[in-house]
């Protein structure tokens, strides 16, 4: 794939960056000083939230940008907050094994909703677009048989939920999506790459 525009990560998320650049993207990556842990994500107003959450860490980095090791102008600034939700539980990244071990076990073998708020923030325009996504998941109830494993590797660290999608497809859970699987990956690229291109038509029409 061809080289695209270069956009800056608000986030430290590995899987983000790798996401954009699947996509073309150069990626300059610019995590946000403040943690977000603490500020509440209501169940019944997770989309709204999320999105807000993402404009949070966004605001951070469009404050303080440097391009850095950016070969040329960036395009944009990208976050994203995920979070899982089931009933009116709302499950963000667990802090301790405990924590992990009692999101997964109250995921695992019902459907749960998956949100990630985006912020886009258009630094030819300098505006921001706000927007999430939801996708379905539920993770079948014979992986309770790997959950240990997975606890006992580290992997439930800095996900939300306690899990990352692609790495528990890789050690054999199964599960069923309805909906984006990158929503439930941490970026909605199908979204998100709209809006990108939207930003770029506009400068390549000066």
């Amino acid at each position: 794939m061809s080289r695209r525009s270069c956009v800056i990560l608000a986030s430290s998320s590995v899987r983000r960056r790798q996401l954009l650049e699947r996509h073309g993207y150069e990626v300059v990556v610019r995590p946000p000083l403040i943690d977000d842990a603490g500020m509440p994500v209501r169940a019944q107003r997770a989309r709204a939230d999320c999105a807000s959450l993402a404009w949070f860490k966004a605001a951070q980095v469009w404050v303080r940008r440097s391009v850095g090791e950016a070969s040329h102008a960036p395009l944009a600034i990208v976050s994203a907050d995920t979070v899982c939700v089931s009933g009116s539980r709302v499950m963000g990244k667990p802090t301790t094994e405990a924590e992990a071990h009692d999101m997964l076990s109250t995921i695992i073998g019902r459907p749960i909703e998956v949100f990630t708020g985006v912020c886009v923030v258009d630094l030819t325009q300098q505006r921001r677009v706000l927007f999430s996504e939801s996708a379905a998941l539920a993770l079948c109830e014979s992986n309770r048989a790997r959950l240990a494993a997975h606890l006992a590797s580290g992997a439930w660290q800095g996900r939300a939920g306690g899990f990352n999608i692609e790495e528990i497809a890789g050690a054999g859970w199964l599960f069923d999506i309805e909906g984006d699987r990158d929503v439930i990956a941490g970026l909605p690229m199908r979204a998100l790459s709209r809006r990108l291109t939207e930003i770029e038509g506009t400068v390549a029409r000066g």
